[in-house]
């Protein structure tokens, strides 16, 4: 919620600014907004988990990792969803939900959190199709396309507003 009013607030100032014909504070402005608003998105809107047939997509800040069914070995809760994979790593899913704390019952008791259903999603997924899975699938891990060119677009945008400052 905070997050999205940022960015409202930020690309209506540079509205403003540009309607009233302030066009040094537009180019000025626009590559700590434009860096604002990709640094939220980075870390509040993209990260995700992407569960398929084949297998889980994990889509964190910068990096994507695909792993096949086959070669998860464990799924299980920390602050966030955590993938063991067959080669001994894990991933972490920044977009999965993390550990919620839940009220004790009565006066006394412990609090026990609840499993969340994403988590019970993915497990009975990976259960399922773990068997079918080809045998011999590789954990695959790269850059995050999108983030990286908009990234790169936002920089050249810092750039702007650096040579609009020194100006």
């Amino acid at each position: 919620m905070a997050s999205g009013l940022v960015v409202v607030l930020g690309v209506f100032l540079l509205a403003d600014a540009a309607v009233r014909g302030s066009w040094d504070v537009v180019w000025v402005a626009v590559g700590p907004v434009a860096a604002i608003v990709w640094a939220l998105w980075l870390l509040t809107v993209r990260p995700s988990v992407r569960l398929d047939d084949d297998a889980l997509t994990v889509v964190n800040p910068m990096r994507t990792t695909r792993v096949p069914w086959a070669a998860v070995t464990d799924v299980r809760l920390r602050w966030q969803i955590v993938v063991q994979t067959a080669d001994g790593r894990s991933v972490t899913c920044r977009g999965g939900p993390s550990i919620r704390g839940s009220r004790p019952v009565r006066r006394g008791q412990l609090s026990v959190p609840q499993e969340p259903e994403e988590l019970r999603t993915i497990r009975q997924r990976w259960r399922a199709r773990r068997a079918a899975a080809a045998p011999d699938s590789d954990v695959r891990r790269g850059w995050d396309r999108p983030a990286v060119v908009t990234g790169a677009a936002v920089a050249v945008l810092l750039l702007v507003s650096a040579g609009a400052l020194a100006v």
